[in-house]
């Protein structure tokens, strides 16, 4: 049996595992079923992971899926681009498992951004903690957007306590706000002013728009937040922004 622990050891150095995958590409199918036999309980763990669950893999569709992934990342292995090949496998079962758990899940996979909202029940961070979602690949998902939206609204000198606090909360408020966010973000000349200076570029916004200055002087902080995810490519939180702008459950 291949030695696991040796091979993650190895991840630093050549990794051993490359020679075996170039010697499948080119044909050698018994080897193939070998390292996916040996490799087994990497894929369950790997599964597990990001299921929160051990799974049983005689009885888990996820763990098809993870199968299915392995077998993706031995066709799919670039030696050139990758330094070590378990890493990559992990970060495909990862992706195609979350894949198959969001296509199947019967909860939506926008986080309602209400969170953000000022009330009795606490701060975002405090009530993001307690939501039960249906399976902890949601979490996982969310985390990550979450992370990558808090970095970026540091860099603007804005916190998520501090969003939540300023948050509209009014549809009508929100959704001028978006507006105006969504203005900004699609104008070239306005988005590479707030990219240059940090903030709303007000003089020249007004040019274009009626609307009050005091208005976006008072929601320059959900505005600037806004701006960022219009701008991003975060799928969950742009799908806030949508839902805002038409009405739905988040307004």
């Amino acid at each position: 049996m291949l030695n696991i622990k040796f091979f993650k050891k190895q991840k630093l150095e050549n990794d051993p595992l490359i020679d075996i995958i170039l010697k499948i590409r080119q044909g050698d199918t018994s080897l193939k079923d070998k390292i996916i036999s040996d490799y087994r309980p990497f894929i369950i763990q790997s599964v597990s992971r990001v299921v929160g669950r051990y799974i049983d893999p005689l009885n888990s569709e996820e763990f098809s899926v993870g199968l299915m992934a392995f077998n993706e990342a031995i066709s799919c292995f670039d030696e050139k681009q990758n330094r070590n090949f378990l890493n990559f496998a992990d970060q495909v079962i990862r992706r195609r498992v979350i894949d198959y758990m969001r296509k199947n899940s019967k909860l939506s996979m926008e986080v309602p951004f209400t969170y953000f909202e000022n009330n009795d029940n606490g701060s975002f961070e405090e009530k993001y903690l307690k939501v039960d979602y249906q399976t902890n690949t949601d979490n996982v998902e969310v985390e990550e957007e979450i992370n990558a939206f808090k970095n970026e609204l540091m860099s603007y000198g804005i916190s998520l306590l501090t969003l939540a606090s300023c948050a509209p909360k009014h549809k009508d408020s929100k959704q001028l706000c978006i507006k105006i966010a969504r203005l900004i973000a699609e104008n070239h000349e306005l988005y590479d002013k707030f990219k240059r200076t940090g903030n709303i570029p007000m003089n020249d916004l007004m040019k274009i728009t009626d609307v009050y200055h005091g208005t976006v002087e008072r929601n320059r902080k959900y505005i600037i937040a806004m701006i960022l995810i219009i701008k991003s490519k975060l799928e969950i939180l742009q799908g806030y922004v949508r839902d805002v702008e038409g009405g739905g459950r988040y307004e």
